[in-house]
């Protein structure tokens, strides 16, 4: 192959069709995984929470489900434009890191969407930073708009987008734990 023919050895390879049971077999600790599930807990018991608050300060019950369809739409048009946003991270932290070809691509049928950086050799530090820096910018951004003096419902479509950003985020941490556990090597 072309790595061999360049002095690196093959430690493990898949297609991108494939990359969710890539991430699967390479699952991280269960320690990241009791924290990272303690966090989405938290992110929905204060989502839950602050849907109560809106039921109680709502003056009849149809205000409550304007409400509540105005947080669900905003939440819905929130997820669908995050998803570009955080490959178009990814795509900007490649680019720092030096890589030339970097492509973007969905598998549908997973819900899966990735940058990747075609021949491009990836250290543990630099893919860390790639790999955390759509998370680490957009959970900014998010508690930034949190904060914002908006309505009710608004900051409970933040939590709501930021509940789904975290979850997308599963395959970066993935994919991180396994460059973390491998990250003697160079792999690309």
């Amino acid at each position: 192959s072309v790595y061999k023919a360049a002095g690196y050895s093959v430690v493990d390879s898949f297609a991108y069709d494939d990359i969710k049971n890539f991430l699967m077999q390479h699952k991280p600790g269960k320690l990241y995984l009791a924290v990272y599930t303690a966090v989405l807990l938290v992110v929905s018991f204060f989502i839950g929470f602050l849907i109560v608050v809106l039921w109680k300060e709502a003056a009849t019950f149809s205000q409550f489900l304007e409400k509540i369809f105005l947080c669900l739409s905003f939440s819905l048009l929130g997820c669908a434009i995050i998803i570009p946003i955080h490959e178009f991270i990814h795509w900007l932290a490649y680019k720092n890191e030096g890589a030339a070809d970097v492509r973007f691509g969905a598998i549908w049928k997973s819900f899966v969407f990735y940058a990747a950086a075609h021949n491009f050799v990836a250290d543990y530090p630099s893919f860390r930073r790639v790999a955390l820096a759509p998370f680490l910018i957009l959970l900014g951004l998010l508690a930034l708009v949190f904060l914002f003096p908006i309505p009710l419902w608004g900051r409970i479509a933040v939590l709501f987008i930021l509940f789904f950003h975290l979850s997308c985020c599963s395959g970066d941490f993935m994919m991180l734990s396994y460059m973390r556990r491998n990250r003697t090597l160079n792999l690309v």
